[in-house]
């Protein structure tokens, strides 16, 4: 009886510990936010109309005040005329390239194609193998083959008010070999009327153990034989059934043991151009693309040759330049003779970082707004990439490659791939890896075209900047007449201790509550009043923290009593105080199985890891024996609405920074929940739209933007790219006046001197940022925060000093950024609002300018007359 009772209470106390182990696991688990679906155009197949009966060359779309839009029937290309400058702005060359009547410069077929193509294409098999194509012998024109002459068209038209929509079928309308059976039993083949032409044409072997007749040069066979063949299979049987099909002749030829096929492509993608008031959008339409079940869409570039700018015109070098958003910006000059180097190819918005690789990139700068251009004499075009900008990549390149056009034009990625590394040793191989569905959102890209004083980069800016006010209501933030100082404060962090020889993480600080408030003393005597702080690692775990699900302060700082009183004193000061959040990212979950519930999956199912690169093997510290710390996870962006929402619950300060969010993406590429950087960007916006606090943002994308009260570590260069002329403040001619912003901490760039970066303060009419800490940053060099190396801040007390009092009495923030100018090589003009001038020299040596002499590395001020 007693061990009868002995067993039930183990059996029930098993009970209760299982039940208590499914509680823990199962309940009480976040919710994933749900994000409404985007609208998208439009699209229906009715009312369109065969561009085989259609003619007019000259059709008016639709005209406003400004413009004109004109289409062309038998081609589907577009022209835009300009009524103010008359400028004629084509979808494609009219003329004939230059290279085509110039027997040095051989031109081939393929470069001919693209320049009156209007969509490229490339599209992956099965296998992951890729093929390129251009829709303009696919669909616009059709080359001569054994149905069709030349010129037959497989596109259809649709006219709606002050636009046209363009539906292409994009395929090879040539007869292929499989269309004609390889083998034939000899009883069939000697009863055929054409017998003889067959044995002497094509069918030239015989299997004497099959008893079959067969076509030797099967896949080789000549287009007159297929001709020939054709009429013999197809075309003189008098019953249908004794026709043949393409099926037919491959289930025969399966029958008899061969299975080599391929099935042809064939794509539908339909195109909208739409006149607007400031000039056109151009849009790939999601709803009307059709992609056979074997192939799928990778990319498709949208009008490749729009705006072009050939070379020469009647022996007259063209001039003028493309505008890039990469880094603070870029310009490449026409005709720059760099077609030696690599065009310029590049993603939006950088690294999906759910997708880092496993191999260091090169260090570049990201393209943070999705606004392109082209300047051509007198003229010029912005470009905004309106819809599916997160999977856009831009391409620019000069003449001299593969003809004379110097272009620019948006390339759209449909899916995501991942490239992977199967087998050990001299086994090695790579494969690609594709997400399955594409991408849900439509391609648009808006074109605004300026005129006169306004054709510049300067006016492609301004282009961007109006955008944003109109499209999200945005006020000027920037009210503030004297340099703002960012002190980035260096808090809490974690380093590897051992016990025992047991390796364990404990976090200690770089800068307490207290000793942050020692530095703001000491820089108030200084003078600097008008200033507000950053904290990096505030919360709990320091700045590799774990999952920011609750408010609370890391005890390294200080007790909850020191963190009141240095939040008030700050408050007495006016003084904002910005804790850097982690959204994105997490050192470690709070639970068993949150790793797996809320991490990103890589395409190949592996859990997404915000990677911390060893410099010297370029490989994540992870794959090293030097590793000082943990890759972070990287977060399903489904829960960053429930996270912060949390977190918010004991969060009662007016102030925020973000860590990634707004300047970076991740996807999540589970089979189930797909989540691509497009809805990605929308869980972003969607919790920053609904943000109480005012909101820091560092470095943000473009889509951010709206959302910044305060901007920090903007870029000040662009990418070393060798086909880039030179660099210059794009994203700061946009900035400027709406919202207060600085450029990364000036005492961390050690690529440039400390003169350099502050000659680059006044050229892009920035704020000051500096990242001190308390204590000796040399506790850091044995830790994966080495990068901290130079925020001691006693040593930067004097540089602060003497570089916030020249700011002030420059008066560059008394007004915003309005014009600037590159004079010659490395030496620039900048104009702010208030009609202050400087000209600023980056060279090593002196520069004379219209008499007055501007030493090396230096700046003059240029007095009124």
């Amino acid at each position: 009886m007693i061990m009868k009772i002995m067993k039930n209470k183990k059996v029930i106390i098993i009970f209760i510990l299982v039940l208590i182990f499914s509680l823990y696991v199962f309940l009480f688990n976040m919710k994933p936010s749900t994000i409404e679906a985007g609208s998208l155009i439009p699209f229906s197949k009715d009312d369109f109309i065969d561009a085989e009966t259609l003619e007019n060359e000259n059709v008016l779309v639709g005209s406003n005040a400004n413009f004109e839009l004109h289409f062309d029937e038998t081609t589907s290309y577009f022209s835009v005329v300009d009524k103010t400058s008359g400028e004629v702005w084509m979808s494609n060359p009219t003329e004939k390239d230059p290279w085509e009547l110039d027997p040095e410069f051989p031109i081939t077929n393929t470069a001919l194609d693209k320049q009156k193509s209007t969509l490229e294409l490339s599209y992956f098999n099965k296998a992951g193998s890729k093929t390129t194509i251009n829709n303009y012998p696919f669909s616009i024109y059709h080359p001569k083959n054994i149905l069709f002459s030349a010129g037959k068209r497989t596109y259809s038209v649709k006219y709606l008010d002050n636009a046209v929509q363009v539906l292409y079928v994009i395929e090879d309308l040539e007869i292929d070999y499989l269309h004609f059976p390889k083998f034939l039993p000899k009883e069939v083949f000697e009863a055929l009327e054409d017998r003889e032409v067959l044995e002497t044409l094509a069918y030239t072997g015989f299997d004497e153990d099959r008893q079959l007749y067969e076509i030797v040069q099967y896949e080789d066979m000549s287009r007159l034989v297929k001709k020939r063949l054709y009429k013999i299979f197809y075309e003189e049987p008098e019953l249908e059934e004794d026709k043949y099909s393409r099926e037919r002749a491959i289930a025969e030829n399966a029958s008899y043991g061969f299975t080599e096929q391929y099935e042809k492509v064939r794509f539908e993608i339909g195109v909208e151009i739409k006149l607007t008031d400031t000039g056109i959008e151009t849009s790939i339409i999601n709803d009307s693309i059709v992609e056979p079940s074997n192939v799928k869409l990778s990319t498709i570039s949208l009008f490749p040759l729009f705006g072009t700018a050939v070379s020469q015109i009647e022996g007259v070098e063209t001039e003028g330049y493309i505008v890039l958003p990469d880094g603070s910006g870029a310009v490449i000059n026409f005709n720059n003779g760099k077609f030696y180097q690599e065009p310029y190819v590049k993603r939006l918005y950088g690294q999906d970082i759910a997708l880092l690789p496993y191999k260091m990139q090169e260090e570049q700068q990201q393209i943070n707004f999705p606004i392109y251009g082209m300047v051509k004499g007198n003229n010029a075009f912005a470009a905004i990439i309106t819809s599916g900008d997160s999977m856009a990549t831009i391409n620019a390149d000069v003449s001299g490659r593969i003809d004379s056009y110097n272009k620019v034009f948006p390339s759209f990625n449909l899916r995501e791939v991942e490239s992977i590394t199967l087998g050990s040793g001299f086994n090695q191989y790579g494969i690609d890896l594709w997400t399955k569905e594409k991408v849900k959102t439509d391609y648009t890209v808006r074109y605004s075209f300026l005129s006169g004083d306004e054709a510049n980069y300067v006016g492609i800016a301004s282009v961007y900047r109006d955008y944003l006010i109109e499209e999200y209501s945005i006020t000027s933030s920037d009210n503030t007449l004297n340099t703002i100082l960012t002190t980035e404060f260096i808090g809490a962090y974690d380093r590897k201790e051992f016990f025992l020889g047991i390796p364990y993480y404990t976090v200690d600080s770089m800068t307490t509550f207290d000793q942050s408030l020692e530095i703001i003393d000491e820089l108030n005597g200084l003078g600097i009043t008008n200033m507000n702080v950053l904290y990096t690692g505030m919360f709990k775990g320091g700045i590799s923290s774990s999952i920011n699900t609750k408010f609370k302060i890391d005890k390294s700082l200080g007790s909850n009593k020191d963190y009141n009183n240095f939040i008030n004193e700050l408050e007495t000061r006016n003084i904002n105080m910005y804790p850097r959040l982690k959204l994105m990212t997490t050192f470690e979950y709070n639970k068993m199985f949150d790793t797996f519930r809320y991490t990103s999956s890589r395409i190949d199912g592996d859990l997404s890891r915000y990677f911390k690169y060893h410099l010297p093997s370029k490989l994540p510290y992870s794959e090293t024996p030097y590793q000082t710390t943990q890759d972070d996870y990287v977060i399903n962006p489904s829960y960053y609405q429930t996270i912060f929402n949390k977190f918010d619950k004991g969060y009662d300060e007016e102030f925020i920074a973000f860590d990634l969010l707004g300047s970076l993406i991740s996807g999540h590429y589970a089979d189930k929940n797909l989540i691509y950087k497009d809805t990605a960007v929308k869980y972003q916006t969607t919790l920053l739209e609904g943000m109480s606090q005012n909101t820091m943002l560092v470095n943000p994308l473009g889509y951010a933007v709206p959302y910044a009260d305060y901007i920090v570590d903007l870029p000040t260069e662009t990418t070393l790219y060798a086909i880039l002329d030179y660099q210059i403040p794009l994203v700061h001619l946009v900035l400027s006046g709406l919202v207060d912003y600085s450029t990364t901490s000036i005492n961390m760039a050690s690529a440039r001197s400390y003169e350099y970066n502050f000659l680059k303060i006044i050229e892009t009419g920035s704020n000051l940022k500096y990242t001190l800490s308390y204590d000796d940053s040399k506790e850091l060099r044995n830790t994966a925060y080495n990068y901290y190396i130079s925020t001691s801040y006693l040593n930067w007390l004097e540089n602060i000093e003497d570089s916030v009092k020249k700011i002030d009495q420059l008066g560059i923030h008394q007004g915003f950024l309005v014009n600037h100018m590159r004079l010659e090589n490395n030496v620039f003009k900048v104009t702010y609002s208030h009609g202050l001038e400087i000209i600023i020299n980056y060279n090593l040596s002196d520069v004379t300018i219209d008499g007055d002499v501007i030493e090396a590395m230096d700046y003059l001020v240029l007095e009124d007359d």
